[in-house]
């Protein structure tokens, strides 16, 4: 029998390519600063976010099995909500962190200056510093995720489509960091908060 899903392929597309952007915005600061991802670390990089995003995804469905539809579409549509109005806000937060970093957690560091993820100022990102780095990106993932497994949506395909995504973005990202230094200065953040919150808006009407 024929399941029907409640995000369509284009909403997994948008979902997937909002959890990249933190991974498009660190490689274009770290082209632009002249450090380099080697591929390995490009490949620890995405698939770490399309780990945590699965892993989310399951408790999201675990947690949609116990409470009543109408909840799990309200707690998606905040959660949505909750993380793209963060990502608007995001140069906010990283001024904030920027004033305070000698007493800021390292995550909480690297979740705003990716360029602290060269802890031995190689100039290169090893696989041990790519999986501190995956995992300081990963909470748009793990959120997004949960928001996710609340409705129906396809794992698989969200995961494949997630982990390409993942890759090309900072594949991408780091070659027009490289090229364009500091002539440009994309704000990804706040694309990634209005697709999210597009997102959730487009979720909210599906379930009326």
């Amino acid at each position: 029998m024929y399941k029907r899903y409640d995000f369509t392929v284009t909403d997994v597309i948008l979902l997937a390519a909002a959890v990249s952007m933190d991974g498009f915005a660190a490689a274009l600061g770290m082209g632009g600063s002249g450090i380099t991802i080697p591929f390995r670390s490009s490949l620890i990089i995405s698939f770490t976010g399309t780990f945590f995003l699965g892993v989310s995804v399951a408790l999201g469905g675990i947690v949609k099995n116990a409470i009543p539809g109408t909840v799990c579409t309200a707690v998606s549509f905040t959660l949505l909500m909750l993380l793209g109005i963060f990502d608007l806000l995001k140069d906010v937060f990283k001024k904030i962190i920027s004033k305070r970093r000698k007493g800021s957690n390292e995550t909480a560091i690297l979740l705003f200056d990716e360029t602290a993820a060269d802890k031995d100022n190689s100039k290169s990102i090893s696989a041990a510093e790519a999986v501190t780095l995956s995992i300081a990106l990963s909470a748009d993932s793990a959120v997004t995720g949960i928001s996710a497994g609340l409705g129906n949506i396809f794992l698989p395909f969200l995961l494949a489509v997630t982990f390409a995504a993942g890759l090309i973005s900072v594949t991408v990202g780091q070659i027009i960091g490289r090229k364009a230094n500091s002539l440009i200065k994309a704000d990804t953040g706040k694309l990634c908060g209005i697709i999210l919150i597009l997102l959730a808006f487009s979720r909210l009407k599906r379930s009326v």
